[in-house]
């Protein structure tokens, strides 16, 4: 109910812009919904023209029919929505008020041939148990990953105010969930959206939307300052709510417990916008709390990131995009990393470490004609911890001292999409993964002292779906 509330009051405000009329849904022109040049010379700003229509003009990335980009402050459709209001008045030569309502309707299907993922909905390799042996199959489908957008964009005499709203239904018991909540104002970017430690002009298109296990595509809370010209050069800092995720184990340290989180995380980002696409650089820094013996201490987080988008072929519409991450005590950003608590680990001498962590990915979308287009894609991730005093290892319960912990993570997939109609496509998916395991130390199995414990597990997934949007 409350989030049903944040989209009604969302809403109420937007449908307080005044005199509002439907956009002409007839049009042939690709629309950007954030860029209309001014009207010449007129006499009065909010003066109605008779008989000319604003020149439309075209950002530099579009909305796909399939794709799982989200909006940005900037979008052009290549088929426009249809629950579309826009007002017949103007400012700065602008409309004074222009939003839309876009439902992503996306069936959701999957089946498991091995791997032990019978139990997610989406394709992600760090939930792989490693020591499982459930390889039956499973077929399963839904809807819940089905979204609705909202964007409005008020005009004023010192520029557009963006606000932009987007929820799915994987929130409890498949109700309603806030994804994105955000509002951009000339140099300011506040509310909840994807992490700007990653790069949110760059996502696969992909059937699972797990999409790569080192994917960076974190949704947190974030005040983000932003300045940039016409040479293509952006340049952002901020802060983001800090959403630690810290292993705490009475088994390996019963003194080292939680504490709140006392500072954000702070991240900065340079963006070049090329001739080809775009490349991007980021940083960030975390102090990662906890209490020793009632202690507060803590403990450093840094990385940065690599990543960008090359557009090929004819019209550059056959893009390669790829992103490269290193850091420590950065897991929580990562796609198959969140919410394991890898952050950082106690090393049963009262400490909490953090746990180094890189990886990468790249995908290639080739079209083959103006309806067929398939996707290749492949990732890698890995991290290992600190050498930890004592610990069990899950699944055999065996009892490791003085070891360490590798996880490594490979990810491969390869789809074939059908644009059926406007706005409707379909098509079939291969997913693969393998997730590593390495205990590296003095392992007692029961029977034995063994230096090293190593087990592996692949698993195999076929998704297939129908994205319709309206």
């Amino acid at each position: 109910m409350r989030h049903t509330g944040i989209v009604f009051l969302f809403v109420m405000v937007l449908m307080c812009a005044g005199p509002l009329v439907f956009a002409d849904e007839t049009s042939d022109e690709t629309v950007d919904s954030a860029a209309v040049a001014p009207a010449e010379e007129a006499g009065n700003e909010n003066e109605k023209p008779e008989q000319e229509t604003p020149t439309i003009v075209a950002p530099e990335w579009r909305v796909e029919g399939s794709s799982g980009k989200t909006f940005g402050t900037e979008i052009e459709f290549v088929d426009e929505p249809h629950f579309r209001l826009v007002s017949d008045e103007l400012v700065n030569g602008r409309p004074k008020y222009d939003y839309f309502l876009y439902i992503k309707a996306k069936l959701n299907g999957v089946y498991d041939i091995e791997g032990g993922l019978q139990d997610q909905e989406t394709f992600n390799v760090g939930r792989i148990d490693v020591w499982g042996t459930d390889d039956s199959n499973r077929f399963w489908m839904d809807m819940h990953q089905s979204q609705v957008r909202i964007r409005g964009q008020n005009e004023t005499k010192n520029g557009p105010v963006v606000g932009y709203l987007e929820g799915d239904f994987w929130g409890g018991s498949k109700g309603f969930r806030l994804r994105h909540l955000w509002i951009d104002y000339k140099f300011v970017h506040f509310g909840q959206d994807w992490s700007f430690f990653g790069d949110k002009e760059i996502w696969p298109n992909v059937f699972d939307w797990d999409g790569p296990p080192s994917g960076v595509w974190r949704r947190e809370p974030e005040l983000k300052f932003y300045f940039g010209g016409d040479s293509g050069w952006r340049y952002e800092f901020g802060i983001a709510n800090p959403g630690a995720e810290l292993t705490f184990s009475t088994d390996i340290d019963d003194g080292v417990t939680p504490a709140n989180q006392s500072s954000p995380d702070f991240i900065g980002a340079i963006n070049k916008k090329t001739d080809f696409g775009h490349l991007r650089v980021t940083g960030i820094y975390r102090n990662l709390k906890y209490k020793s013996e009632g202690t507060d201490q803590s403990v450093a987080g840094y990385g940065a990131t690599v990543s960008g988008f090359i557009g090929t072929g004819k019209d550059k519409r056959n893009p390669i995009q790829f992103q490269l991450v290193a850091g420590q005590g950065i897991a929580t950003y990562l796609v198959s990393f969140s919410g394991l608590n890898y952050d950082a680990a106690p090393d049963g001498d009262g400490n909490m470490k953090a746990i180094p962590t890189y990886g990468g990915w790249a995908s290639y979308e080739h079209w083959f004609g103006d309806k067929w287009h398939g996707n290749l894609v492949a990732g890698y991730e890995d991290f290992q911890t600190h050498r930890i005093v004592s610990y069990e290892i899950p699944g055999p319960d065996y009892q490791a001292e003085n070891s360490e912990v590798t996880a490594t993570h490979y990810y491969g997939l390869v789809n074939v999409m059908y644009d059926w109609l406007p706005n409707f496509v379909l098509g079939v998916e291969y997913n693969w993964g393998k997730k590593d395991t390495v205990h590296q130390g003095s392992i007692d199995t029961g029977d034995e002292v063994v230096t090293r414990i190593e087990k592996g597990r692949v698993a195999q997934r076929i998704s297939f779906g129908v994205f319709f949007n309206f």
